[in-house]
């Protein structure tokens, strides 16, 4: 393997532009089997809890404003949410390198734990944010911590499997999750609900904090604190204008200005990090053709589902007149799909280094196809295209899980594993805001001259899924083009 130097360390870069060969023997962190069996449970719950905490403020922020008379916050809560969970993703990531992967699992579970408690009994509008904003960021923190682990303790080709568990944990969670906040609402029990999702965590961070050794950078650890400071600014700057461009339009010297900002801050953060000692992002990473790859085909991967979550709903209630329950019920086939799919690909992906590419195909292609077929919707078309389509992009999502993050840890040195899969993380959650503002762009410009107008909302929302669609198939070209030759030539050498 070529070796590069980063600046003040001396450390392995990753192949430039090829993919790692699997080594299917290698475990960073070797466990007792029952050990290990523990915390790939705590790392289960650890989602499971993630995704409860978000349906549930999903579906319990509006009342819980309701009732203390502040309905016009519900806004800037998801702005809290998704800026916190951006930021500290790719942070957490590298300070679980430095100070250790079980103290970036503990820290910020107990913090996130604790927050969410006050948040169940709180009714002051601030302290509600202040706390929203809090859980955010604890969960960015360690959200990336639970795929990391699995790189650490898992065999190479165990890795799959694991990630297949993470998401059906994900998928159990949100699905379980918001209908057990729903029920506990309509009881009068909307402080028990918000309490729900703790259980879990603390049953995660108990787990991984009493069975994962706290392995660290040895010696004096240097924080990269202008590079984490130039990402937030960065991030402020880009996320606040793509959220608020649709309504103060992309031209306001507000959003231009913002996003004058954030490009600013990305230069400088280029700037700092390549003469931080510890750099937040190791910018040799890039240099990596095959990884850069894989982060391209994890943002594809993630773009179409703002489209599916937001603008199915519109089509079927708005353009097909279908009853609010049938559109409610639009995503069950795929949510039944991602809870039982992901292990059972996960074996087979990991069966042998080729089928990685091939997972990714079927991922990009099962999540363009179905966007492009729900490009077509008309009064006239049958609503169990919706259902088979959307029904499809389980698949598709399933195949996504166990496949981008193993294939991008197989190709990071140890020392890079962590920070490199809070990339992968952070990308894939970076896509969803990005999109959430192109979509609202596409449906704005067939929707302004009159939203009430129904060929106007089907021009919208044809146009919305057509872009989608578009965007999944330029996904899969990258994955024949770029990633498939990169793991053939990889497996030939292994060979």
């Amino acid at each position: 393997m070529s070796k590069e130097k980063n600046a003040g360390e001396g450390k392995a870069a990753p192949v430039e532009g090829k993919a790692a060969p699997v080594e299917a023997a290698a475990v960073a962190v070797p466990l007792p089997r029952g050990q290990k069996r523990l915390v790939e449970i705590g790392c289960v719950c650890m989602m499971l809890s993630v995704s409860m905490y978000g349906l549930a403020f999903s579906t319990l922020t509006a009342p819980i404003l309701a009732s203390v008379d502040a309905i016009e916050y519900v806004g800037l809560f998801s702005i809290f949410a998704a800026l916190g969970v951006s930021i500290m993703t790719p942070i957490g990531g590298k300070l679980g390198d430095l100070i250790g992967r079980r103290n970036i699992i503990v820290v910020p579970g107990l913090v996130c734990a604790a927050a969410g408690v006050a948040f169940a009994f709180s009714r002051s509008v601030g302290m509600l944010l202040a706390l929203r904003l809090v859980i955010s960021l604890a969960q960015g923190a360690f959200t990336a911590a639970p795929y990391i682990i699995a790189g650490l303790i898992n065999e190479r080709k165990d890795v799959p499997r694991m990630m297949g568990f993470l998401a059906m944990a994900i998928a159990i969670g949100g699905f379980g999750g918001s209908i057990v906040a729903g029920i506990l609402t309509d009881l009068g029990l909307m402080t028990v609900a918000m309490l729900l999702p703790a259980i879990p965590l603390l049953a995660g961070v108990a787990l991984i904090g009493l069975n994962m050794p706290n392995q660290k950078k040895a010696g004096k650890v240097s924080i990269d604190v202008a590079g984490m400071v130039a990402l937030a600014v960065a991030l402020c700057g880009i996320l606040l204008s793509l959220n608020f461009a649709p309504s103060l339009g992309w031209g306001s010297p507000y959003i231009l200005g913002g996003f004058a900002v954030g490009v600013a801050a990305i230069l400088v953060l280029v700037r700092v990090e390549g003469r931080a000692a510890e750099p937040l992002i190791p910018l040799y990473l890039f240099r990596n053709r095959y990884y850069v790859a894989l982060l391209v085909v994890g943002f594809i991967c993630y773009f179409y589902q703002p489209a599916m979550n937001v603008y199915a709903p519109i089509g079927a209630l708005e353009v097909m007149g279908s009853s609010a329950a049938v559109a409610g019920a639009l995503q069950m086939p795929r949510m039944i799909l991602v809870m039982a799919l992901p292990a059972v690909v996960g074996v087979w992906v990991a069966r042998r280094q080729e089928n990685y590419w091939k997972a990714m195909a079927v991922a990009t292609l099962l999540a363009g196809v179905p966007m492009l077929a729900m490009s077509l919707t008309s009064p006239e078309l049958p609503l169990a295209v919706y259902f088979v389509a959307l029904g499809l992009t389980g698949v598709a999502e399933s195949f996504r899980s166990v496949s981008i993050t193993p294939a991008a840890q197989a190709t990071l040195t140890p020392e890079d594993i962590g920070v490199g899969t809070s990339l992968v993380n952070f990308f894939n959650s970076l896509a969803s805001s990005v999109a959430a503002a192109v979509f609202a762009l596409t449906y704005n410009l067939k929707t302004a001259p009159d939203p009430t107008i129904l060929a106007n909302v089907q021009a919208g929302v044809n146009l919305t899924f057509l872009v989608a669609g578009v965007v999944s198939i330029v996904g899969l070209l990258v994955v024949l083009l770029v990633v498939r030759p990169q793991l053939r030539a990889a497996e030939a050498k292994e060979s």
